[in-house]
């Protein structure tokens, strides 16, 4: 990824995410089990080594137009101690 950002899960996001019909694709609802409070662009993608970096930005920027998640600058740190490894 070009640049560290933080990441958290919108209202709309966790709506989305909460409910079993909502028809998110599995690699959505996996992104935002993993950023519900906050996550580093970093942690999303140890989180996530089955998948390249490329494909991890693309679904980042989807759910960010689709107001599923929002970006913040990253501070510097690690903003997300116990993310949950995938399943």
């Amino acid at each position: 990824m070009a640049q560290k950002r933080t990441y958290r899960q919108t209202d709309t996001g966790r709506k989305a995410w909460e409910s079993g019909n909502s028809g998110l694709p599995p690699a959505y609802r996996r992104i935002l089990g993993l950023v519900q409070a906050a996550a580093c662009s970093d942690d999303i993608l140890a989180s996530m080594p089955d998948c390249c970096q490329k494909q991890i930005q693309d679904w980042l920027d989807e759910l960010e137009t689709l107001c599923f998640i929002e970006a913040l600058p990253f501070a510097g740190g690690r903003d997300s101690a116990h993310l949950p490894q995938a399943a």
